[in-house]
């Protein structure tokens, strides 16, 4: 018996079909989760809609690829910012119709973006405290209106999705309202939901000709991640957003049919707490840095899959483009006499017995590396960072925090140095610099800082990121990067330890059209966010 068509037919008599006919191509996701109310809001987070309403009901005006700032039409076909950069203005798509049959227009993308200022608790990317002032529809064309130069916002406006106007206008209370019959213009509609399982059908109206080709698309709840993973290994789903130690030896080499395209979205950090001596002391940090060996770290808790990131903690996919031959030349790299060297020059000399002192000739203490409790592969981070300064005379201790303590303290500034991933990202390594550096997102030790864990801000920097706000130029934007990227490896405020990946895994005994690192579509991202469409749009059956 084909376990596969059984899985598929059992999920569909739990779905109830109504008057549509059997679709013939279902293509099936794997989920270890376990989600809640019939809620298809697409103003909710993400945590709180079911996972179809993002991906495949609701579109956007234009989809910006993760890694590579790559801009695709939408709902959108061009853009262009005026000279002064304060004014957008975007062609809207002709021929689209909402699911309902009624047409889409420019007047639904300004009442969208108006919508979200009536109701603040919708604009989560702070649009309009970004410093936009209106915004405006005239034909197929709207204006978005900006109080100052403020380029990178565009990721956002682009990636808002867009509703209808004769829909949500009736709506008295967007936030608590569920949306359970939603009315969008992807490539995919409503159909049904359980608590085993969802499922959406092929939208015969879309704007795509042609596309999806699939007949439908079934999310399929699971207990765990290994369950998840059972399903894929068995060939009774075709995709997974699943986390595994080893991809390649623990889900692609058991089958034929096994792939994984887990290409890197960030890095993981090594933060130092800059408010507090000795880690004020820019020496200290870049000896420390020094001392610390990335690929051994990369090697131990990954297995090899991870590589050690980038000094400069600009991700492989946008060093082509983003990084200055002055920052390739400046990499540092590991040598722990000359680490050892170098904390003796700053005035952290050694004693007798090799103990590293302060600039006080007092003992320096041992220093805590806080990590998430449980987290493997931080653990084992920490455990290769602490044997690397061992040897240069800094004694450590692994601080393991539960998940409110350990976000926290990094929030609050209360650790010495901690491991994390970078507290922001996006298609262009500014957003990663801005929340990482920038004054606005840091606070005075105690209070809570969103995103600037370091509490570390450097005016070389925040002029840069200035710079790079107020123009659309490429080039001055590169020079911008270029001047961040070595500020940060000359004072090593973190240390970039090892790439970070999305995790994404298929079964392609039934369907082709998967992306992969040769037709990167989009970056590997999760079944709920705007890069799946893509995938939902370009998987065909076999």
């Amino acid at each position: 018996m084909n376990r596969r068509l059984t899985l598929t037919a059992a999920l569909l008599a739990a779905l109830s079909v109504g008057a549509q006919a059997q679709p013939k191509s279902v293509f099936t996701v794997v989920r270890p989760t376990q989600w809640g109310a019939h809620n298809l809001n697409p103003f909710s987070p993400n945590d709180q809609h079911l996972l179809p309403t993002n991906s495949a009901i609701y579109e956007s005006l234009f989809f910006v690829h993760g890694l590579t700032g790559k801009v695709t039409p939408v709902l959108g076909t061009k853009y262009a910012w005026s000279k002064d950069n304060r004014t957008l203005t975007v062609t809207t798509r002709n021929g689209v119709k909402w699911s309902d049959g009624k047409p889409f227009s420019a007047g639904d993308v300004a009442f969208t973006f108006n919508y979200l200022k009536q109701f603040p608790a919708l604009d989560t990317s702070g649009l309009w405290k970004s410093g936009l002032t209106a915004v405006k529809a005239s034909g197929a064309t709207v204006t978005f209106s900006f109080a100052k130069a403020n380029t990178p916002v565009f990721q956002y406006v682009a990636q808002q999705v867009i509703v209808p106007q004769h829909i949500w206008s009736a709506v008295k209370d967007p936030v608590t309202e569920t949306n359970r019959m939603p009315v969008g213009t992807g490539p995919f509609v409503f159909d049904s939901y359980s608590q085993q399982a969802l499922r959406v059908l092929k939208n015969p109206n879309y704007w795509m000709k042609g596309q999806p080709y699939v007949d439908a698309v079934v999310w399929y709840a699971t207990n765990s991640n290994d369950a998840a993973l059972l399903k894929l290994l068995k060939g009774e789903a075709d995709y997974g957003y699943i986390g595994v130690s080893d991809p390649r030896n623990g889900y692609a080499s058991k089958g034929p049919n096994n792939a994984y395209y887990w290409p890197v979205s960030g890095s993981n950090y090594l933060y130092f707490n800059t408010t507090k001596a000795p880690f004020h002391d820019a020496a200290f940090r870049r000896a420390l840095a020094q001392a610390i060996d990335t690929s051994d770290v990369a090697q131990k808790a990954y297995a090899g899959i991870a590589k050690a990131a980038h000094p400069s903690g600009i991700i492989p996919g946008q060093q082509a483009d983003w990084l200055p031959a002055s920052a390739r030349s400046a990499t540092p790299k590991y040598n722990a006499r000359a680490a050892d060297a170098a904390l003796t020059a700053a005035g952290y000399r050694k004693n007798a017995q090799g103990v590293r002192l302060g600039k006080d000739g007092k003992p320096l203490p041992a220093f805590k590396i806080l990590v998430g409790a449980g987290w493997t592969d931080f653990i084992t981070m920490a455990q290769v960072i602490s044997e690397n300064l061992k040897q240069v005379g800094i004694t450590t201790q692994i601080d393991q925090q539960a998940w409110s303590s350990y976000a926290g303290g990094l929030q609050t500034a209360t650790y010495d140095m901690g491991i994390s991933w970078g507290w922001g990202g996006g298609p262009t390594p500014y957003y990663l610099y801005s929340q990482s550096f920038g004054p606005e997102f840091s606070a005075p030790a105690g209070k809570s800082a969103p995103s600037n864990l370091s509490r570390y801000t450097n005016p070389a920097i925040t002029q840069a990121l200035a710079q790079f706000r107020s123009t659309s130029d490429a080039a001055a934007q590169k020079k911008a990067i270029g001047t961040i990227a070595t500020t940060l490896m000359r004072d090593m405020p973190w240390v970039p330890l090892t790439d970070r990946f999305e995790f994404s895994l298929y079964n392609t005994s039934r369907f082709t059209g998967f992306p992969t690192p040769q037709n990167a579509y989009n970056a590997g991202t999760a079944d709920d966010t705007a890069g799946a469409r893509l995938m939902y749009l370009n998987v065909r059956p076999r």
